[in-house]
């Protein structure tokens, strides 16, 4: 007997976009909230020498589910000024929860 989970996908998150500037990062919080894509952001630091002699900013990935890409890229279509900040990924996400 199936039940209502047997049909549901997992491991289905991609990596949609990267960007370094706050501004951007809430700018598309915003509109993936009023779109409703689901998303959650990893936050990733840059190495110890490119943060000494860089000054890089950490890398926050937007990761979402492969099903709301469409939505997702429509979304960003649709920011328009701050296009060029943002840096498209669009890879399967190698997320992995750690003990």
């Amino acid at each position: 007997m199936e039940n209502e989970y047997s049909k549901v996908k997992v491991n289905n998150e991609i990596d949609f976009c990267s960007v370094t500037d706050t501004e951007v990062k809430t700018a598309i919080e915003k509109a993936f909230m009023k779109a409703r894509v689901s998303y959650f952001l990893r936050w990733e630091k840059p190495g110890l020498l490119s943060r000494i002699f860089g000054g890089k900013k950490p890398d926050i990935v937007f990761c979402i589910n492969s099903a709301q890409l469409e939505t997702a890229e429509e979304v960003i279509g649709e920011l328009g000024d701050v296009d060029s900040l943002i840096k498209m990924l669009r890879i399967k996400s190698n997320n992995k929860i750690g003990f």
